[in-house]
């Protein structure tokens, strides 16, 4: 009796198996059961996922806005709401128009100011009266001072050129100024600067101040950066008048003004 190899029977089943579905009567054959079964299966498990991730979509975009709803229908969250606006509005308006913080960068206005001292600067003495000597001020930089930080090779960081500067008043328009002897002398008069770190080492002017300008100059006299150097300060760049040092709390206190003439 002959035998066949099973291998060979199978290849055999299989390949007729496969020609059948491509070369027989036209007419796709009826797919098995277990196909139908598991299509199904995976499509509506497709299809559900689908719907699942919309729903969910729906259903957050949906709680965001009925949280939404929810938390103002509250008269208590509406009330804590409007006060929040309304006082952060009030205190942009405070910063903007009346006063606002500053801090020290620099040692140019010593021993009045040390690095890091915080004070307040207000903003509406500049709307009816003119600053007066002695005013600290905390200014916009002129065009004269970026000018010469630009060109000056020994000033390396340029990056805070357009960076407000306070210094202190000493003169105003049509005062005649001159440095001399160490010494400050307005039209003609010695000054008696008790807050100054120590008397001027150079010599300027006589030079009158012209219309609409002030002359300012730092504390610490023989290291800043200021009017006996770039120029006069127009008026119109001033933002405010510093008025009290309020951090850190040992620094608390007014600011030092105005100078009087020597005896």
């Amino acid at each position: 009796m002959r035998t066949s190899s099973p291998w060979v029977v199978l290849g055999h089943r299989r390949s007729s198996s496969l020609s059948g579905l491509s070369s027989g009567n036209g007419r796709r054959p009826p797919l098995p059961p277990s196909y139908l079964a598991f299509h199904q299966l995976f499509s509506s498990s497709n299809s559900g996922e689908g719907e699942d991730e919309e729903r969910e979509e729906n259903e957050e975009d949906g709680s965001l806005v009925d949280k939404v709803k929810a938390f103002f229908a509250d008269a208590e969250n509406r009330k804590d709401t409007t006060l929040f606006a309304v006082s952060f509005l009030v205190s942009l308006g405070i910063r903007a128009f009346i006063v606002e913080p500053r801090y020290i960068p620099s040692l140019s206005m010593y021993p009045t100011f040390l690095v890091g001292d915080q004070l307040a600067v207000e903003k509406v003495t500049k709307t009816y009266k003119n600053y007066e000597r002695g005013d600290v001020v905390v200014f916009n930089p002129t065009r004269g001072y970026q000018e010469y930080v630009s060109q000056d090779p020994y000033i390396t960081d340029k990056s805070k050129i357009n960076e407000a500067l306070i210094k202190r008043i000493i003169a105003k328009e049509g005062d005649v100024v001159e440095v001399k002897d160490g010494l400050l002398y307005i039209n003609g008069a010695a000054q008696d600067e008790k807050y100054i770190a120590e008397g001027p080492a150079y010599v300027w002017g006589p030079s009158r101040v012209p219309d609409g300008m002030y002359m300012v100059l730092g504390d610490n006299r023989n290291h800043s950066l200021d009017s006996h150097i770039w120029g006069f300060l127009p008026k119109e760049n001033i933002i405010g008048k510093a008025i009290c040092k309020y951090w850190p709390p040992w620094r608390l206190g007014l600011v030092e003004g105005p100078f009087q003439q020597a005896s």
